[in-house]
């Protein structure tokens, strides 16, 4: 909000310094031979204005602190968290996994713990993470990266299952 005003000062000072006969920007070697009252405030009317609408039109920063509960069809408050906490969090949720559990969910095959009631594209998409992985090849006996994407987009995804 503060931004706002102090950008709209800034804006109606500069408006009003340009339409000050005298202090407005000329091209060298051009003079200026008449003074015009009217000119001078319409320039300085029009640049205040346009300075006004200006600051009035710029967004104004929200807060996401409510969501539509879609049930009851009102509002709840969301309880916000520092990016501090948010990442504390997510960093010892990755202590808890093994290295290759890190890059596993990293390659979109998710937290293999939290398996139940999983749809079909999570499943073929756990799938294609283990596919691009050579020891889950390996251990699944899905040959090349391409032969064992090529079964996962096929349909059978219980083979890579079964390996992660």
């Amino acid at each position: 909000m503060m931004r706002n005003s102090i950008l709209s000062s800034c804006l109606l000072l500069v408006g009003i310094c340009k339409s000050v006969n005298g202090l407005a920007y000329l091209p060298p070697r051009q003079i200026q031979t008449s003074y015009s009252p009217s000119l001078n405030s319409r320039r300085a009317f029009l640049s205040t204005t346009a300075a006004t609408l200006t600051s009035l039109a710029l967004p104004q920063i929200t807060n996401a602190r409510y969501i539509l509960n879609e049930e009851t069809g009102d509002y709840d408050e969301v309880a916000d968290e520092d990016w501090q906490t948010a990442w504390g969090k997510r960093l010892d949720k990755a202590k808890s996994m093994s290295t290759e559990e890190v890059f596993l969910a990293a390659q979109g095959a998710g937290n293999v713990n939290q398996k139940e009631n999983e749809s079909d594209v999570s499943k073929k998409r756990r799938a294609l993470a283990g596919c691009r992985n050579g020891g889950m090849r390996e251990k699944a006996g899905g040959g090349s990266e391409k032969e064992c994407a090529a079964r996962v987009l096929g349909g059978d995804i219980q083979f890579m299952l079964d390996a992660l």
